[in-house]
């Protein structure tokens, strides 16, 4: 069982500014219990977000610090401009509904571990990467979707689209689209099939999730 959120979502990472254009996958991610106050901002606004977002994501990808040292800042990164929540619960789909609070609970918690490790598996990859801010558009639901191009040392350039909500009160990453595809309905594909196959136990995806990190050095 993969978990594409790495690949792509590392992505958010390393460009370090980023987001979606006018072609995003329309999805409804689930809500998170508690309304704030949506406060309106404008492009330059959140091109700002994003680009101060991405550059300390970038300082940490560049920097010579330890591999401990880097996770641990981009734990802290992911966490506050990153919907982790809301990512995982839209991946797990339909399955969330019938899964237990203590399932969901448990569910999220590795979802956030194994996100974070798989990203930080990859900083060697993408030293020296640098970016640059596209268009911002309003999407679906209130969103926004802001274009960056992803520059690596001696690969291709790549072309990732970051959708942002403010529902939250603050910009917060939701989804990302890289390879023309978007990272949380290419995950909820996959676990929600793997749960299927298991006889739509939730319980079989947390035990894969346990397994994968137990087995991470």
């Amino acid at each position: 069982m993969k978990i594409y959120s790495c690949r792509f979502l590392f992505s958010i990472a390393t460009v370090s500014s980023i987001l979606f254009s006018s072609n995003i996958v329309p999805y409804s991610p689930l809500a998170i219990p508690g309304a704030h106050a949506q406060k309106s901002y404008s492009g330059t606004e959140l091109r700002q977000w994003l680009e101060a977002t991405g550059n300390k994501m970038v300082s940490v990808v560049n920097s010579n610090k330890s591999a401990k040292e880097k996770k641990e800042q981009f734990l802290t990164i992911l966490n506050q401009d990153v919907d982790v929540d809301t990512i995982a619960k839209f991946c797990l789909g339909r399955f969330w509904r019938i899964a237990t609070p203590e399932q969901q609970k448990e569910y999220v918690q590795l979802f956030h571990q194994v996100l974070i490790n798989s990203i930080t598996d990859r900083l060697g990859e993408y030293k020296g990467v640098s970016f640059d801010i596209g268009k911002v558009s309003t999407v679906e639901g209130g969103r926004f979707s802001i274009e960056t191009i992803l520059h690596r040392p001696k690969q291709p350039n790549v072309s990732i689209q970051w959708v942002i909500s403010t529902e939250s009160g603050s910009p917060r990453v939701v989804d990302i689209i890289g390879e023309n595809a978007s990272l949380s309905v290419t995950q909820r594909g996959d676990y929600t099939s793997f749960i299927a196959r298991h006889g739509n136990n939730v319980s079989a995806l947390i035990d894969a999730l346990k397994r994968q990190i137990s087995k991470h050095p």
